[in-house]
């Protein structure tokens, strides 16, 4: 017999919300994660427009007395990072990828899961409510409830019906949608009767795919894991003969990964005639196992906390049950987090699609575009996991906001070996991917040790070649950071240098800062840097081996003399002194300051 699909009335225009089965509807546009940007500049697809607080673009951009605030170039960095972000989240998702075909596959396991946890229901009135956040087609399962039905038992229902209804309503009435759905079936005489509602407000679960996965089941090794750790979960529960106990668990999961988890209450309810407890039946623990393993598609760390109802009955030889309740609890969220969350789903979409291939794809990229992904990583794993002996600056500069931690990860990473590089790439990659338990002895031993030799080659000077890799990067990232002087830096080329404010030859002596920082970035016309150098190397010559105080302290005057020719591309309107004269003035404030100055 065909099962009757329980819906209230709907919209005529749009996919309805709650409604009885009567059309399709239109289906509205599917939402976009990003707004539409203009043509990239670069592979961070930096030049979406003008900064935040930039004049707006015109013939002459320098007839403007502008120049960026501290907070403006702190929000410009972060800006830059999240553009990166968007485009490592962009290139998974259109990549050699089939859109199509991952929101058939995401519906496909949706089905999968809800029919199979109806299947054997035999009680009327028993319900199973499932809660999706829905995005983009994928269907991430954040809550789960079952209600014992207490009913005569009824006839047998054919599953392919209830799958036509289900699957109807995954990809025709919610797939196009942004939010909460709710889906409950409800076991009646001879069928299950199907409703949504799509219309609670919520809040995005941090855990919440944007991308829809080509994945067609549970891996072994997850399915394995969670049955060992719910048997041995069930095992330790007994029931009174004759009576009811509730069971509370609580379980870690990071990303598909069981982290672990823990039995936390086993209450008896109502007792019975008396007599032994008697132990579950093995049934129960594969019941929870089909319950718990469509929570471990979500992204990142978050605990699952299940509540189960157990029973016995009079005459029967083991105790049975059922769960009665699950949600997620989520940690508070973290700076950055949802850069992070994002740029670890579009990595972990190609892990879940295949290894290879998905090894194949971040294989691709290096330190330069994961390095926000890496940065992020480090600071969601906590500062605990690089608890080595040795590690300062290290430490101190992972403490940071992520934007700046990214920025110094960046340039930090390229004062490895090639091959020093390669191992951390390849080792975090298997610790975000993987978890740290995947990491042998070993290789945990070569991660730390990286991270000491880190330590060390940032207090070491640049050399030659790594000082031009970084001006020519500066060069990049100063035109991500304003693309409204990117043109010009393209087309005059020499006639305007980026400008470190300390300079690279000093790099050595703030280990903890990100050489290329943002703040530290100025464009200048050629001649104006050519007095700047002067001044530099009046003071490298009275300090040869001067100390990280006294390189601030001559930054800081150089820069009270010159700011009115950062960020500009002629003179400055309204300063009544020249180059030359601001040249002279900060001479006499350096040789005040410094003695043997000349």
């Amino acid at each position: 017999m065909l099962l009757v699909f329980v819906l209230q009335a709907g919209c005529a225009t749009g996919i309805p919300r709650r409604g009885t089965l009567t059309g399709l509807g239109h289906r509205p546009p599917t939402p976009q994660f990003f707004n539409a940007a203009a043509p990239a500049r670069s592979p961070a697809a930096s030049a979406t427009g003008r900064g935040a607080g930039a004049p707006p673009a015109s013939a002459d951009t320098s007839a403007e007395a502008w120049a960026p605030s501290s907070e403006e170039v702190r929000a410009r960095a972060r800006r830059v990072e999240e553009e990166r972000a968007q485009a490592l989240v962009l290139a998974a998702q259109r990549e050699g990828r089939d859109p199509r075909a991952a929101r058939e596959a995401e519906a496909d396991r949706a089905l999968e899961r809800v029919v199979g946890l109806c299947s054997g229901v035999e009680e009327v009135g028993a319900v199973r409510a499932f809660t999706f956040w829905v995005e983009e087609g994928a269907l991430t399962l954040v809550g789960y409830q079952e209600e014992h039905g207490g009913g005569p038992v009824g006839r047998p229902v054919e599953g392919e019906a209830l799958a036509r209804v289900v699957r109807l309503v995954l990809t025709e009435y919610v797939a196009g949608r942004t939010g909460e759905v709710v889906l409950r079936l409800r076991r009646e005489e001879a069928r299950w009767a199907v409703d949504y509602e799509a219309t609670s407000p919520s809040t995005r679960p941090a855990e919440a795919r944007r991308l829809p996965v080509r994945m067609p089941g549970t891996p072994a090794g997850t399915f394995l894991a969670f049955h060992e750790v719910a048997g041995k979960w069930m095992r330790a529960v007994q029931v009174p003969a004759g009576g009811e106990a509730r069971v509370a668990l609580e379980v870690w999961l990071e990303d598909g990964r069981l982290a672990g988890g823990e039995l936390r209450e086993v209450r008896r309810t109502r007792e019975g005639p008396g007599g032994s407890p008697l132990a579950l039946s093995p049934r129960v623990a594969g019941h929870l196992v089909q319950v718990l393993l469509p929570f471990t598609e979500g992204v990142g760390p978050r605990t699952v906390r299940v509540v189960l109802r157990a029973e016995h009955r009079v005459g029967e030889a083991q105790g049975r049950g059922w769960v009665e309740s699950v949600r997620v609890e989520r940690p508070p969220p973290q700076p950055g987090q949802s850069w992070y969350l994002s740029m670890h789903e579009a990595t972990l979409l190609r892990w879940r699609e295949g290894v290879v291939e998905g090894s194949a794809w971040l294989a691709q990229r290096g330190a330069e575009e994961l390095a926000l992904w890496f940065a992020l990583g480090i600071i969601a794993k906590g500062l605990g996991f690089f608890a080595t002996e040795g590690l300062e600056w290290v430490t101190k500069a992972l403490g940071r906001e992520p934007e700046v931690v990214a920025g110094w990860l960046r340039t930090a990473l390229k004062r490895l070996t090639k091959d020093e590089r390669t191992a951390f790439e390849q080792l975090w990659r298997k610790v975000a991917l993987e978890g740290e338990q995947a990491l042998g002895r070993s290789e945990r031993k070569t991660l730390r040790s990286l991270f000491v030799r880190l330590e060390q080659a940032i207090q070491e000077p640049l050399d030659t070649d790594l000082k031009s890799t970084l001006r020519a990067e500066a060069r990049v990232h100063y035109a991500e950071l304003y693309p409204r002087f990117a043109n010009i830096l393209d087309d005059l080329g020499s006639q305007f240098p980026i400008h470190h404010r300390r300079p690279l030859q000093y790099a050595h002596l703030f280990p903890d800062e990100n050489i290329n920082a943002a703040e530290n970035l100025v464009m200048l016309q050629e001649y104006v840097h050519k007095e700047i150098n002067f001044l530099w190397a009046r003071f490298r010559k009275a300090r040869p081996s001067p100390t990280a105080d006294e390189v601030r302290r001559a930054a800081e005057i150089i820069d009270r003399q010159f700011e009115p020719w950062y960020h500009r591309v002629d003179a400055p309107p309204g300063v009544l002194k020249t180059a030359g004269q601001a040249k002279d003035a900060a001479h006499r404030e350096l040789r005040k300051r410094f003695a043997g100055l000349d």
